[in-house]
């Protein structure tokens, strides 16, 4: 098991040419071509992981499914990201089409969470870079869409950006490299923020505000 250190930055679409200039400027490199991703996100009836991110709880964990849909090949990954004292990582397993309706249809069992079904997809764009062995990745195009409803929420104006490393990453190094403030952000957090605003049938429990 490896930890690793993951900063957010959230910046506008119409810096997102500046920002990729300040990473070539300070010698880095583009990794991969943009890709599409989508992901499902899996929670409990009560939203657990939902509260438990937004109130910064450890341990605490998310599950969802991620594919790429404009792959030539599709390939479906069940991942866990997992917060604790100790640190930050995450699980990935392999999974066919066929597990993935399954997990659709019936949901996921966790230990600490329990039954969990699917609750949001969220899609957007991603770019990647290098920059002294770390990796920062763009996410922009960013669409929230409810399992369940089908309310469909995009934001085109945000870009959220992540600085990912090992447990050896200088961040008042990556601070001064980046003078952008750092944010807390959850994607499937967010999501659930906004459609919970525009679904009338809100799928969050009055308890949990």
């Amino acid at each position: 098991m490896s930890f690793r250190t993951e900063e957010k930055i959230i910046i506008h679409q119409n810096q997102l040419k500046e920002f990729k200039s300040l990473i070539l400027k300070n010698h880095g490199t583009k990794l991969y071509p943009k890709r599409k991703i989508c992901s499902l996100y899996f929670d409990n009836p009560v939203l657990q992981m939902f509260a438990d991110s937004e109130e910064g709880t450890v341990p605490r964990k998310k599950i969802r499914i991620r594919n790429y849909p404009e792959a030539k090949i599709m390939s479906y990954n069940l991942e866990k990201k997992i917060s604790s004292v100790e640190g930050r990582f995450k699980k990935t397993k392999k999974i066919n089409e066929l597990d993935f309706n399954e997990f659709c249809k019936h949901g996921i069992y966790d230990n600490e969470y329990g039954s969990c079904l699917p609750k949001i997809w969220v899609q957007y764009y991603r770019e990647y870079f290098q920059l002294y062995n770390q990796r920062i990745t763009i996410d922009y195009k960013l669409e929230y869409k409810d399992f369940n409803s089908k309310v469909i929420l995009h934001n085109q104006e945000d870009l959220i950006i992540e600085v990912k490393g090992d447990n050896k990453l200088n961040k008042d190094y990556f601070e001064c490299l980046i003078p952008i403030r750092r944010s807390r952000f959850s994607k499937y957090s967010d999501g659930v923020k906004l459609i919970n605003s525009a679904n009338r049938n809100s799928f969050i429990p009055s308890q949990l505000g």
